[in-house]
């Protein structure tokens, strides 16, 4: 083993996609209805929704500890990990990625950690570029330096379906709420360049979001070539269909690199009903000649 790849389960990577392309995945911590849980380990996304609706308050995530991460790391190098490049939510919205660094600092491994200034689905496409990289021989130090060069065009969107969570969250105002709600507005979301989610447009209903969605897309390929879209939702399977659907009748060519449902931590700002996708370009990743 060259080099190991770790992640944090906010890229909502599954366990088969962990095992097949090779990276490791570490939980944070989820309190819901007065349980906590390793996310993804010791609860599912979808077990999750189930709490997340049947609690009165709303879930609380936490970063994995500095031992955490230094087991992780111990464990890797004894199975022969020369380095290691963990790539993480978005330091403005967790503290994971001080954690790892703290863990770093004393463990014998060197360990590259990685702000993806991003989270879900945007996460964990430059997770698969780190791991493409280094099946096509990369060092660790050239892949570390392409995932910090691609953080600026690994773009996430997402839309919610309801806007309780948002309200519950103190995020928006009741009087916001029900004026969006009357018109069925919904707000749609993206990451700045330091990954601070913030509202980038607004449509009129899911299909409203699914043409815009639609758009940007176009936008982006025009500029940027083919992209690879890694979908996203939260119990919103349907919504995901409509949208490849709309993707294909727009004659827009792109890469499917699978699905995912959004995981705790995006799941308690968001609601049910969302629907969103990571972008990121084909051109940045690895090709034969």
């Amino acid at each position: 083993m060259s080099f190991a790849i770790v992640v944090d389960s906010v890229a909502d990577l599954s366990e088969e996609e962990c095992a097949r392309f090779g990276i490791t995945s570490v939980p944070l911590s989820v309190e819901v209805g007065g349980e906590t849980f390793k996310d993804q380990a010791e609860i599912s996304s979808e077990e999750f929704y189930d709490k997340m609706i049947a609690s009165d308050t709303l879930p609380k995530s936490s970063q994995p500890s500095p031992s955490e991460f230094m087991d992780i790391y111990n464990a890797l190098a004894s199975e022969g990990a020369d380095e290691i490049i963990a790539i993480h939510i978005a330091a403005v919205l967790s503290g994971t990625s001080e954690s790892s660094n703290l863990a770093a600092n004393q463990v014998e491994v060197p360990v590259e950690v990685i702000d993806s200034f991003n989270a879900c689905s945007g996460q964990g496409l430059l997770a698969l570029l780190a791991c493409e990289m280094r099946d096509a021989g990369a060092s660790a130090q050239e892949c570390a330096q392409a995932i910090k060069d691609a953080r600026a065009h690994a773009r996430f969107f997402i839309a919610c379906g309801t806007l309780d969570n948002l309200l519950a969250g103190g995020r928006l105002s009741a009087e916001e709420v029900d004026a969006a709600t009357l018109l069925d507005i919904k707000p749609m979301m993206s990451f700045d360049e330091r990954g601070v989610l913030k509202a980038f447009d607004k449509a009129k209903g899911m299909n409203g979001v699914i043409k815009k969605y639609v758009e940007k897309l176009k936008e982006i390929t025009e500029d940027e070539g083919i992209q690879r879209v890694r979908f996203c939702h939260t119990r919103n399977e349907k919504g995901v269909e409509k949208l490849k659907r709309a993707l294909e009748q727009a004659g827009i060519d792109y890469i499917d690199c699978g699905t995912c449902s959004c995981g705790a931590t995006v799941s308690t700002h968001l609601g049910m009903g969302a629907l969103g996708m990571g972008v990121i370009p084909d051109s940045l990743f690895p090709h034969k000649e």
